[in-house]
Order: structure tokens, then sequence, then C-alpha cells
């Protein structure tokens, strides 16, 4: 079958973003059940300390999440995905009785993941689906045809053994700190948007739910419309080498986290697997800290202390940004460069 890799690309799309949704449409469970609440002064969601707390746990749940990715070489991908999928589906679809049930079962159901018997059955159906369908070895792949199978192979490189990675090195090269810097400062700013933008609207701005909803959703939309166009037009060339076919379309797309990830993988080359998991513990420990700060910035909930957090996450956005354009060289570092070997002299 020729095409087959497009759906596995679609299958797989859907399935990472319903295990991402699983996490961020608790922003919007707050405001339906606090509004469903609103005269229970014991309903535990009340409390603004312990939405921190909800939001902190999933935060460590993605900290300790990748730990065995350490070993994730020794088992197959279908294996892995699943594990995840299923931890994922049955924290999401435990949600709403855990909800029921009080403060503890729910920041348990968060730790895992999170909410709702809908987003819980569509992650399981795509992570069986997954698992279906691909294999590690593409040759192996019965649906596969031979022509396709000679697209996906086409430029690979054969791995002869699993070089060491320079830590030192790695960790002492300013490029990759400023690209740590740079996803820092995107991070903040998509978790408080995704995470705390619906409260911001609904109880500040007093839309409805159905309209927070759609507010929330149109800078996505426009974003998606926006990557597609632009990803075309590179496409058809601009007078533009290989490489910054790549990278213009992130830089257009103001996509912070996506640009300093390529960059890092870019930069650490053959050892980026270590710099991109480094990312995303810095997004974990990132997204522990960012309750705390928007309730203590947000406390009493009013439009001015929301303005304040606005304006304190544009200049963060803007300072790493400039940070990296001052300073990043975007090239593979001379540390991943193969070492000669040496040759005694006679």
């Amino acid at each position: 079958m020729n095409g087959f890799r497009y759906i596995i690309l679609l299958v797989s799309t859907l399935f990472m973003t319903f295990i991402y949704s699983n996490r961020i449409v608790f922003g919007f469970s707050i405001i339906c059940e606090i509004t469903e609440n609103i005269t229970n002064s014991e309903y535990f969601l009340s409390d603004s300390s312990i939405r921190a707390w909800m939001f902190t746990v999933t935060a460590i749940g993605m900290c300790l999440g990748p730990i065995p990715l350490y070993w994730a070489h020794t088992v197959d991908t279908r294996v892995l995905i699943l594990a995840y999928g299923l931890l994922s589906t049955v924290a999401t679809a435990l949600y709403p009785f855990a909800d029921g049930c009080g403060l503890w079962p729910s920041l348990l159901a968060r730790f895992l993941s999170v909410i709702y018997y809908t987003l819980g059955f569509l992650t399981l159906l795509f992570t069986l689906m997954f698992t279906f369908i691909y294999l590690d070895n593409v040759y192996k792949n019965r649906v596969v045809s031979q022509k396709e199978i000679q697209k996906i192979i086409e430029g690979r490189k054969i791995v002869s053994e699993k070089v060491s990675v320079p830590y030192i090195d790695l960790l002492g090269d300013v490029s990759i700190w400023i690209n740590f810097i740079l996803f820092i400062g995107y991070y903040i700013g998509m978790i408080v948007y995704q995470q705390y933008s619906p409260m911001f609207i609904k109880q500040i701005l007093k839309y409805s739910v159905r309209e927070t909803g759609y507010f929330s959703a149109i800078p996505m939309v426009f974003a998606i419309i926006l990557k597609i166009t632009v990803g075309r037009l590179i496409d058809h060339g601009l007078g533009l080498d290989a490489k910054w076919r790549l990278a213009t379309p992130l830089v257009f797309l103001e996509f912070v986290s996506s640009l300093s990830i390529f960059l890092t993988g870019f930069i650490g080359a053959q050892h980026a697997h270590f710099a991109l998991n480094f990312n995303m513990f810095i997004a974990g420990f990132v997204q522990i800290l960012i309750p705390g700060g928007v309730q203590l910035l947000v406390s009493d909930n009013t439009r001015e202390q929301w303005s304040i957090l606005f304006y304190t996450i544009t200049a963060i956005t803007l300072a790493t940004t400039i940070l990296y354009v001052t300073f990043v060289e975007v090239k593979a570092a001379t540390w991943t460069e193969p070492k000669a070997n040496q040759l005694p002299l006679h």
C-alpha cells in the first residue's frame, strides 16, 4: 500500500493531540465546576491554593514521566506508546469519579493525567490504533509497499554504535543554555495561556463557557492556518537553502518552543536526545512553579492583577527572544564532531 506512512502520521498526530488535550482541558473543567458549585463554599476547587496544586501535580507527573524513557531503546515503541496511552486513558476516565470523591483522589487522577470520558475513549482508540499499525522495523510492516519503504529509509544513516553523551561539553555550551532559556520564556507564556486564559476570559471578561472555548481556540486556529500557509511558501524555495527552509517557518510562526527544540537538536547533533529530554524536564519544573507564581500575582483575581501578569510574561518572552537573537550560533557544535583516532608514530 502506497501512502501508508501518511496514515501513520495522521494516527500518531491524533493520538498525541488527545494525550495533550487530556492535560490542558482541566482549565475548562475548573470554570464549569466552580460555576455549578458557586453556592457550595466547601467545594475543594473553590480554594485558589488547591486549584494551584491541581495544576502543579500534573507538572510533577511531567518531570517523572520521561524517566522510564532512559531505558526506552530496549523496548518496542508500540509497547511504550501503549503503556503511556493506557495510563492517560485511565486517568482521564477516572477524573469525573475522583472529583466527586474530593481533593486527594482528584490529585491522584491529575497526577496521572486529566479528565472526561470522551477524551479517555478517544485516547484509548488512537493509542490502540497506533499500536496496531506501527512497527519499528518498516521491513516487517506488511501494509507498506517496497516503493514506500525506499522513500521512508532514504537519507537514513546506519548507527553502528551508541555514542556516549559529552555531558560537560554539552552543558558548558552557551548556545545550548540560551536555547534552554528561550524555551523557558516560551513555555511560561504558553502554559499560562493554556491553563489560565479560560479562567480569565470567563471570570474577568464575563463571557459564557461556550464563548470562552471559542476565544481560547481562535489563536490556535490562526496558528495552524499560518503554519500551513508559510510552510507551503517556504517549500517553493524563496531563494533559501535547505536549513533555512526549515528554520524560517518556525521564526515566522513565533512558535518559540518549536524553534528552541529544533535549534537544540541542530546544535547538539547526534547528542540531541539528551538536550531535548532536558528541555522536557525544564518544562515540567517550570510548570511546577507557575501555579504558585500566578496565585501570588493574581491573589485577588482582579483585572489589574491579570494585566501585571500578562505584562510580565510579555517582558520575559521578549527578553529571552532578544537573548537568543543576539548570542546563539546556529551550527553544529565542535564537540559533536567525531574525534580522530590517534595513530602511533613509528
